[in-house]
């Protein structure tokens, strides 16, 4: 067996990291991008009203409260001709352009209106409530770095500085398969001794949170040829495959035979880990292979912990590995000391502080009690058992939010 770490090395720098293509900016939504984004001008790109009210000259303020003449109204999109001279005011929208000669801004809240005069009850300083040019981005400015998701703030970003189309990662597919005679799918209702396949539907979804399509190659039973025949067949069309089953050390754990039959090459085949030490890494012809356990916690453990940074380094994601933080563990929780264990846990916070608890469950095969997970509680090797009242390492699981 091999630590987490030294796994995660080994296969992060066994992947390489896609092609670029471009596409629509209506398309580039939760791609990765990989180019950087600069700004084609200054962002605001005026002094900009950020209130309804008045702008006004504010040393005509200084002696408050005071009668300035209203010479005009702007909406956004207006121009005013001609600058305010000392004593006037111009009416002016949220988002509107500041007149030329006005230096502040008054909220129409704390103004009076008399016909064409206005009365500001107290002095304004310069540059209240206006957002100057260039204030949140300079023309020639990276705006985003490559190597970020592009989310709806991302999407705001480009469609302000004028990318229609946008340099992002090519879109990854990876195969699925799930092993064992025992499996059926999720529609057929399973005879004494056999169980529905939920591995399958688990990592396409898993793929799909990570930005990757989930090819749905089925279910294969435990006969060598057929998984070494279901895995050449995958490779073909796909970016790498995830095989679910068939790894540890049973008679009908094949994959792994397989996998050297067809001549891959396997990088490591068990990790100091709890739940899911039977995890297999290889590659084929450049592409790889990501066997994991049968058992269902198993999977999303190695899915978090092996597969999904590895996508992260195909897509050229700036951050590869789910980050780590601590928490106060409020009861005790053991494991075995051989292997660092990921126990599933809920995860709230109180007044800023982060809190963990076990959640129960019975074992890596328990999908129900998982799912009432929202993180994982790390136990390192080594270590016995975590007490309540100490503060321990949890991964927060990336589709659930903690209370």
């Amino acid at each position: 067996m091999i630590p987490v770490e030294d796994a995660q090395e080994i296969i992060v720098h066994n992947v390489v990291v896609s092609d670029a293509e471009r596409v629509p900016l209506a398309e580039a939504f939760g791609r990765i991008l990989r180019q950087p984004i600069r700004a084609d001008m200054d962002l605001p790109p005026f002094d900009r009203a950020m209130m309804d009210g008045y702008a006004v000259r504010a040393e005509d303020t200084v002696r408050a409260p005071v009668r300035l003449r209203v010479v005009g109204e702007l909406l956004a999109g207006m121009t005013f001709s001609g600058a305010i001279a000392p004593g006037e005011a111009v009416k002016i929208m949220t988002g509107a352009v500041v007149p030329p000669g006005a230096n502040a801004v008054e909220r129409v809240e704390k103004t009076e209106r008399e016909g064409e005069w206005v009365i500001l009850r107290e002095p304004v300083r310069p540059g209240q409530h206006i957002t100057p040019r260039g204030s949140q981005a300079r023309e020639g400015e990276i705006v985003l770095e490559p190597g970020i998701r592009i989310g709806p703030a991302e999407m705001a970003v480009l469609a302000s500085f004028g990318y229609a189309e946008v340099q992002v990662a090519r879109q990854l597919i990876f195969g699925v398969l799930s092993t064992g005679s025992e499996l059926v799918a999720a529609d057929a209702r399973p005879s004494l001794g056999q169980i529905r396949d939920s591995n399958g539907p688990t990592l396409r979804a898993c793929l799909a949170m990570a930005g990757v399509v989930g090819d749905p190659l089925g279910i294969v039973p435990d006969d060598l040829a057929l998984i070494e025949r279901s895995l050449r067949s995958a490779l073909q069309p796909c970016d790498g495959v995830i095989i679910t089953g068939g790894v540890s050390m049973g008679e009908a754990d094949l994959v792994k035979t397989a996998l050297r039959q067809m001549g891959a090459r396997i990088f490591f085949e068990r990790v100091r880990l709890h739940p899911g030490k039977p995890f297999c890494f290889a590659t084929y012809e450049g592409k790889p292979i990501f066997a994991l356990p049968g058992n269902p916690v198993s999977v999303v453990v190695t899915f978090l912990l092996f597969v999904l940074p590895a996508l992260r380094r195909m897509l050229g994601c700036r951050e590869e590995r789910l980050p780590l933080i601590e928490a106060t563990v409020t009861e005790d929780a053991k494991h075995s000391t051989e292997r660092r264990s990921y126990l599933p846990a809920f995860v709230w916070f109180s007044e800023g502080q982060a809190f963990a608890r076990r959640v129960p469950w019975e074992g890596s095969s328990d999908l129900v009690g998982f799912a009432r997970a929202n993180a994982l509680l790390v136990v390192p090797e080594g270590v016995a058992s975590v007490s309540a009242g100490e503060r321990a390492r949890v991964l927060l699981l990336p589709w659930r939010e903690p209370r």
